[in-house]
């Protein structure tokens, strides 16, 4: 989850525990000593740290998957464009599951 609620994850953990610091769901990265993991013999693990060329190159990867239809986001729901301050509400409840879609309607074709 990230921000406060990682670090009050961390607080739970017991001597010899691992922490997974991954993504910012809450708005912001968990802060973690590292003094204070090594104190509590706590692993911390961070998530993958690329170049920018690894993350060019991955992202490159994902969409020539994604272009072959190999790699396909799992959408749970869909807003018309009109009421994206519904699926902002809904986003932010964390009431969703996959993505979530604002469907623009033009003139008769979907997109």
């Amino acid at each position: 989850m990230g921000g406060e609620i990682g670090a009050a994850a961390f607080g739970l953990l017991g001597g010899g525990g691992r922490f997974c610091a991954f993504g910012m769901a809450s708005g912001a990265f968990t802060q973690i000593p590292d003094g204070e993991a090594a104190s509590r013999g706590i692993t911390v693990i961070r998530g993958a740290q690329l170049s920018p060329e690894q993350m060019r190159e991955l992202s490159r990867a994902a969409l020539d998957e994604a272009a072959a239809g190999r790699l396909r986001p799992v959408i749970g729901q869909r807003y018309p464009l009109e009421r994206a301050a519904d699926a902002h509400a809904a986003i932010a409840s964390r009431a969703t599951v996959g993505k979530t879609l604002l469907v623009v309607r033009l003139g008769h074709v979907e997109k």
